[in-house]
């Protein structure tokens, strides 16, 4: 999924997600997550996060007070997802093997990610029909429950796709909006969001060279 932005940042790493605690907070899986990350003395350490990755990212800054916070076609406010709380009954009571069945219907739910190339419509497909169901199933509950915690008190960043259909822009503060972008705009429009990554870390060096 981040392919476009590994070819162009020798420094970024995807840290592995974690097995979620029944009935785990967003915000303290995010705490768990944060103490796999280590972090290099005297190295900056930009963290970031798109979608679902975005929220957890957000929580985890309060932990690991990066240099910066990038958040990528995702929310930061109980508002951004009020519109999906009252899903949260059923998602608690929602049987794996429901998840199981969903996986294989992916080709259907697609569209709601926006327009984008067949190649990357067809590895999201496969990527949501290879993940773990007990995850998802955790991840949906604790998504549509989430309680952000204060604004962590670092440089935070974001860009969104004008025409996200998960994560409506009216409902987000966003930095950068693309205007023809969906929700997978770090995939399809690598050529605008990897530009905006570049600047966060040109601010960050400058403001390094400057202390």
């Amino acid at each position: 999924m981040f392919s476009p932005q590994a070819s162009a940042f020798e420094g970024l790493i995807v840290p592995p997600w974690i097995e979620p605690e029944p009935r785990e907070s967003l915000s303290d899986y995010a705490a768990r997550l944060a103490q796999t990350v280590r972090r290099e003395p005297d190295c900056p350490l930009i963290l970031g996060g798109v979608s679902l990755g975005g929220m957890i990212a957000y929580e985890m800054a309060r932990h690991l007070v990066p240099d910066a916070l990038v958040l990528v076609a995702t929310c930061r406010t109980h508002e951004a997802l009020a519109p999906y709380r009252p899903l949260v009954p059923l998602v608690r009571r929602l049987p794996t093997a429901a998840l199981e069945w969903a996986q294989w219907l992916a080709p259907l739910a697609a569209g709601s990610l926006g327009r984008c190339p067949r190649a990357i419509g067809s590895l999201m497909v496969d990527m949501f029909r290879r993940a773990d169901p007990h995850f998802m199933r955790w991840a949906l509950a604790a998504l549509l429950d989430w309680q952000p915690s204060p604004s962590p008190e670092v440089p935070n960043f974001q860009i969104h796709g004008r025409h996200d259909r998960v994560i409506p822009v009216s409902r987000v503060r966003a930095d950068r909006i693309i205007p023809d972008g969906g929700h997978l705009i770090n995939m399809t429009h690598p050529a605008q969001v990897n530009p905006f990554l570049e600047s966060v870390v040109e601010k960050l060096a400058l403001r390094y060279h400057e202390v």
